[in-house]
């Protein structure tokens, strides 16, 4: 008589939405981590408006490939290597940049991982880290130092865009900054621009309950009422339409508008040209991150330099997902970011 084993393959979680509106953890076969990558065991993984876009299905179709594993911005540790690997260690803490540069399009070879014209990004064309379980590119993984803690690593990759926004914008020392909203960008980018010594920091938002994480992140003064003040910089991280229109008027001669919040895919903005020509002014958009971007990021966390741990406001097990997406909506201020525990 002849026995038959059979061997049935490893189960996992992950949380995965198809874009009708909905996101459901389901049981998929443990990824293997291939030549040149690592196994990660997530440790947490944020969610934000984006997650929520690519859940209902509202985004930009040319960036999300769907059934879309969520978990964009996360941190983990290392597992498992796979063949030729050998570093980072097991055991290693590790955030990895989102963006998985193709090396070969001009684009990278120019440094600009960030537009890489075979777009591939963690959390959006490929698994995401809301699982149990994820495999990355080796070489793109960062280690963390023991002083930063996993509250601010899980922060990296939203920090990275942050980074490479203000890479373009490169704030002038003494400058007058206004930022508009008072999220999680919004909140990065303050805490961000205290580091190139302006002479203030506003922040415009919505809700009087975030006047205190506002302040903790850096800003001078909270507003939730426009004022008639003129900025050298202005960052819009609250995709708000009539706000990006009316930033340009409250611009100084040669300032600056850095666009980082998304409308909505098609939504649109009026600006009057003639005030943008005769003014002189820049207006920048800044797409994702680089890998300079994620160096730079790195080593701000590594050094001390940035400790964004006051952001999580909210924790949530991987299985209350349906709890921290509806906070992420209605949470009551002050709201930092949600955060999904994983390992």
């Amino acid at each position: 008589m002849v026995s038959l084993l059979v061997v049935f393959p490893a189960i996992m979680k992950s949380l995965i939405t198809t874009g009708d509106g909905s996101a459901k953890l389901v049981e998929v076969a443990d990824p293997v981590a291939g030549p040149g990558e690592l196994l990660v065991a997530p440790i947490s993984a944020g969610i934000c408006g984006t997650d929520l876009e690519i859940i209902s299905g509202d985004g930009d179709p040319a960036f999300v490939k769907y059934p879309a594993s969520l978990g964009h911005e996360w941190a983990g540790k290392v597992i498992g290597h796979g063949p030729g690997v050998t570093s980072p260690a097991i055991g290693s803490r590790i955030v990895v940049t989102g963006i998985i540069p193709c090396q070969e399009c001009f684009e990278c070879k120019n440094g600009d991982t960030n537009r890489c014209l075979i777009y591939d990004e963690i959390g959006f064309t490929r698994p995401g880290a809301a699982a149990d379980l994820i495999t990355v590119p080796a070489w793109l993984a960062h280690v963390v130092g023991d002083n930063v803690s996993d509250e601010s690593a899980v922060l990296a990759e939203p920090t990275a865009v942050v980074t490479q926004a203000f890479m373009k914008a490169n704030p002038k020392q003494g400058s007058k900054i206004l930022i508009i909203g008072d999220g999680t960008i919004a909140l990065i980018a303050a805490t961000m621009a205290k580091t190139y010594k302006p002479a203030l920091i506003h922040m415009l938002g919505l809700k009087d309950g975030q006047n205190e994480i506002a302040k903790v992140a850096g800003a001078d003064e909270f507003l939730t009422q426009p004022t008639d003040d003129k900025y050298d910089l202005i960052i819009e991280a609250a995709g708000a339409p009539t706000r990006i229109s009316a930033a340009v008027g409250q611009l100084v001669r040669g300032g600056t508008l850095l666009l980082l919040g998304y409308p909505g895919h098609q939504r649109t903005a009026a600006i009057v040209v003639d005030d943008v020509i005769n003014g002189d002014l820049n207006i920048i958009g800044s797409f994702g991150s680089s890998l300079a971007a994620w160096s730079k990021t790195v080593e701000m966390f590594n050094t001390g330099k940035l400790d964004l741990g006051y952001l999580v406001t909210h924790k949530f097990k991987l299985s209350e997902f349906s709890a921290a997406i509806e906070a992420l909506k209605s949470a009551p201020a002050p709201r930092g970011k949600i955060a999904l525990i994983i390992n």
